[in-house]
């Protein structure tokens, strides 16, 4: 680990020391929109519910089953537009589109898709492009899959003969700086160009159990053991951060993550923590 800055973070003295307890939002993923609105999706209870800015609960879809609006064992969620949330509908092996209210919009499966290359299975998590192409990822093929703004399968990339950039089972996919395409395939986090061209992995060595990935226009960051791990737009590591230290000396459970408006969401089995953002 050497080279790396150790950063203690420490709260803005215009935070108080309430504001890293807890709040009383559970669930498995979170997202935030660009307008601050907190997206939770409980992939045990099968719903996805919205918050305002003052954490006030506005709307919940979904509940069990395999009709438009409803999931089975969902696992990957996307809001971050203010437009469209994201389902990665796990067991229904579906993307379901919802508005910014979550109103059902429309469904996504190529599970009967005459080109045996086309279909994808069990999707664990899904990301928008500023174009309005998705990138999903496949678990059953061990795989990316792109599809674009008219949902057709544009590509597909880490599959079979994928060479240095063969996926084994990719958890999670993050669109950063430049387009580029982050997938965490445990123990490795692989980058990609948007056309699915891989360009590296992030370095071996450092990173011994990633479990959890955000990447934006300032670089990606990695939840490793009690650790978030920070990398530049070039893929260098600039710091990594205790997680005790960011979440006031709290657990550090984390099963999602978000950076959005100078602020970072973390949530954990005590519920939903929200601190500045670390890199600022």
């Amino acid at each position: 680990m050497a080279g790396l800055l150790l950063v203690l973070f420490a709260v803005q003295p215009s935070i108080s020391a309430q504001a890293v307890d807890a709040l009383p939002l559970y669930g498995t993923q979170v997202d935030v929109d660009v307008t601050g609105n907190v997206f939770v999706l409980d992939g045990r209870n099968s719903t996805v519910s919205m918050y305002d800015r003052s954490m006030h609960k506005i709307a919940t879809a979904g509940g069990p089953g395999w009709e438009n609006g409803r999931f089975d064992q969902p696992e990957g969620l996307w809001a971050r537009n203010g437009l469209d949330v994201l389902v990665a509908d796990h067991g229904n092996h579906r993307i379901q589109r919802f508005d910014r209210t979550l109103s059902f919009v429309s469904s996504l499966s190529t599970r009967d898709a005459d080109d045996p290359s086309d279909r994808f299975g069990y999707p664990t998590d899904v990301a928008l492009s500023r174009l309005g192409e998705l990138f999903l990822c496949d678990t059953e093929n061990s795989r990316i899959v792109k599809v674009n703004a008219v949902n057709r399968v544009e590509t597909t990339f880490g599959g079979f003969g994928g060479g240095a950039g063969r996926l084994q089972h990719p958890l999670q996919v993050e669109l950063g700086a430049n387009d580029w395409v982050y997938v965490l395939d445990p123990p490795h986090i692989l980058v990609y160009d948007a056309f699915g061209n891989f360009l590296q992995t992030l370095p071996d060595g450092l990173l011994a159990h990633p479990t959890v990935l955000f990447a934006d226009n300032k670089g990606c960051m990695v939840v490793d053991g009690d650790s978030l791990f920070c990398f530049d737009v070039t893929h260098h590591p600039s710091a990594v951060f205790p997680l005790g230290e960011l979440l006031g000396g709290h657990g550090v459970n984390v099963q999602s993550f978000v950076v959005a408006g100078g602020k970072l969401y973390v949530l954990c089995p005590e519920g939903l923590f929200v601190v500045r953002d670390p890199r600022e």
